[in-house]
């Protein structure tokens, strides 16, 4: 883990303890190989919590438009994270992408495309399915319960409120059945991966009768 991003980790994981009591329960569901990692999104928040949630380095699929901040841009760039373009994605980036799995990283990126305006899970756009389908690597669902309403879409600065982590186990996609378009079968894995992150509950219990796995 290079010492910039470390650094950023470090005190990203003091904020989110500080300010939203933040735990992770399954961090021992994490393999030892490249994932794709795929997580629900409601707060500009949630990047950074499932990055904290992690002990080792990962990388992020973000939209371009965040780029147009040289600032930001150079920020986010330096933190590893990739500019996709969601009205027209760029093959380029598609390979960036790829070529990273090649190099044994995991990459986080949230199949809904954009923030949930209500907090509920939204429909999976078909590109992330083209991801996992080309790179035939692992999928590790993540749900992330309580950045909706620590930073929903419409606020303008953050309110504290517990924020909690379940990470699911890995599995592989599905097989492109016979005679299933390619569009079909992308959408289709999309699609899985919104189901498997619906599966993946939180209860209050957890914080009492588990102890929390994040150091």
């Amino acid at each position: 883990m290079k010492k910039g991003y470390a650094l950023a980790r470090l005190l990203t994981l003091g904020f989110l303890k500080l300010f939203f009591d933040f735990k992770v329960y399954g961090q021992e569901n994490i393999p030892s190989f490249p994932v794709l990692i795929v997580a629900n999104h409601c707060s500009y928040l949630d990047p950074p919590i499932v990055g904290c949630a992690f002990q080792k380095e990962i990388y992020f699929v973000a939209r371009k438009t965040l780029f147009d901040n040289f600032l930001l841009g150079k920020l986010i760039g330096y933190l590893n994270t990739i500019p996709l373009d969601r009205d027209k994605p760029e093959v380029g980036s598609f390979r960036l992408i790829l070529d990273l799995f090649k190099k044994e990283k995991s990459i986080l990126i949230f199949p809904e495309g954009t923030r949930s305006p209500s907090g509920t899970l939204q429909k999976a756009a078909p590109g992330v399915g083209y991801i996992a389908a080309k790179a035939k690597v692992a999928v590790l669902p993540i749900r992330i319960f309580g950045s909706f309403e620590a930073f929903p879409r419409t606020a303008k600065i953050p309110k504290p409120h517990p924020i909690r982590v379940v990470i699911g186990k890995h599995y592989w996609p599905m097989a492109c059945p016979s005679g299933l378009s390619k569009k079909s079968y992308y959408q289709s894995v999309a699609d899985e991966m919104m189901e498997k992150i619906a599966s993946l509950h939180f209860d209050v219990k957890m914080d009492s009768v588990q102890k929390d796995l994040l150091v």
